[in-house]
């Protein structure tokens, strides 16, 4: 045999030799660790494990949702909301249920906060607490711009929510939201999701809001209810939710630190004081503009004669196309502009009347809570 056969073999042995080897290794780490994690019997893992059967089931339990906390502790400052209203037939009269929605108890002394379409039109308003506790309530003020109204129920120690900072939320955050969807069959609902987005701008009625849009359920019912944070303060107002066949998860509340202002004005005066021109206003349309041959912007259809605009004699048909040097084309961008603006504030517009431009001074008035 050549030496050159005889070193092949030497070769081929000591590989073999080391491929058993690996095996064997191989093998009883495996066996080795089954013995040591895997082979659970009637008594648990077996003696010499560091786990024990116990141990596997707290870990299995060990993890509690923060909503469970987070509900704990919200539930009872929230409360169902039934407006009532007169329903006369003939020379009969009766209180009837017209609806119901939900509010967040935000003072102990009674004080509570809703959504002014939940007590709308209300001659009654009954509040039912948590612990099934029922109160008359009063309305201590209402706004239908930004759908927020307080009422009152007389007591004390009542469980007030904390509340918390909307400006600090994030994307993505936990979002929980409390309420009474769908009448009292589903009183005390708790629904969780995210922070979908903030700062979204919606049409109500003929209003626009920012909103904070969460896709934790809000449906019929949880109007006035609360959007909490994982530390169980209030973050937002619940108000409305986007319905159509081919949407899901789309909800808004209105942001606490946009609401609260509101609401101690409403405590304070029973209306919000917006500056008021005193007109009832137009769009002068591109269509309109063209057919007329005036400038796009807000014609003045009436004016209040006891308002600021008859003071400084601004008339019917008077075209608004600036105020103090913005730009108005439409309605809403007059809206927007006054919304910088206070009562009893000075003011320029630019009026085109007839066939030529003229600035009149007028000083904002207080708009009637008629009005607001």
């Amino acid at each position: 045999m050549s030496d050159m056969q005889i070193d092949y073999q030497k070769k081929y042995k000591r590989t073999k030799i080391i491929n058993m080897v690996l095996v064997s290794v191989v093998i009883g780490i495996l066996i080795g660790s089954a013995f040591t994690y895997g082979l659970i019997g009637n008594q648990g893992i077996i003696e010499g494990s560091k786990v024990s059967a116990d141990s596997v089931k707290a870990i299995n339990t060990s993890y509690t949702s923060p909503v469970v906390e987070v509900a704990d502790e919200v539930l009872p400052s929230i409360v169902m909301i039934k407006n009532k209203q007169q329903l006369s037939s003939g020379f009969m009269s009766q209180s009837v249920d017209s609806g119901t929605g939900s509010g967040i108890i935000y003072k102990s002394d009674g004080y509570i906060i809703t959504n002014q379409h939940v007590i709308n039109g209300a001659s009654e308003i009954e509040v039912i607490l948590h612990d099934g506790r029922s109160f008359d309530a009063r309305i201590l003020g209402e706004d239908e711009k930004t759908d927020l109204a307080v009422i009152k129920i007389e007591g004390n120690n009542f469980p007030a929510a904390k509340l918390g900072n909307s400006d600090n939320i994030k994307v993505g955050q936990l979002a929980v939201a409390i309420g009474n969807p769908m009448g009292e069959e589903f009183s005390g609902s708790v629904t969780a999701g995210i922070i979908s987005a903030m700062d979204r701008t919606l049409n109500m009625g003929t209003n626009k809001i920012k909103l904070i849009q969460t896709d934790a359920a809000i449906n019929p019912g949880n109007s006035g209810g609360a959007l909490v944070n994982k530390n169980g303060e209030v973050i937002g107002i619940n108000s409305i939710k986007l319905s159509a066949t081919d949407v899901e998860g789309m909800g808004f509340s209105i942001p606490i630190n946009d609401a609260l202002p509101i609401i101690e004005e409403l405590v304070e005066n029973g209306y919000i004081k917006r500056p008021w021109i005193g007109v009832t206003i137009g769009n002068v349309t591109e269509a309109l503009s063209q057919r007329y041959n005036v400038p796009i912007g807000v014609f003045i259809s009436q004016v209040d004669p006891s308002g600021p605009a008859a003071k400084v004699g601004l008339r019917t048909n008077d075209i608004i196309t600036e105020i103090e040097g913005d730009k108005v084309e439409t309605v809403s961008e007059l809206s927007k502009i006054m919304e910088e603006y206070e009562p009893n504030d000075n003011i320029t517009l630019k009026i085109y009347r007839g066939d030529k431009y003229i600035d009149i001074n007028l000083q904002l008035g207080v708009m009637p809570s008629r009005l607001s």
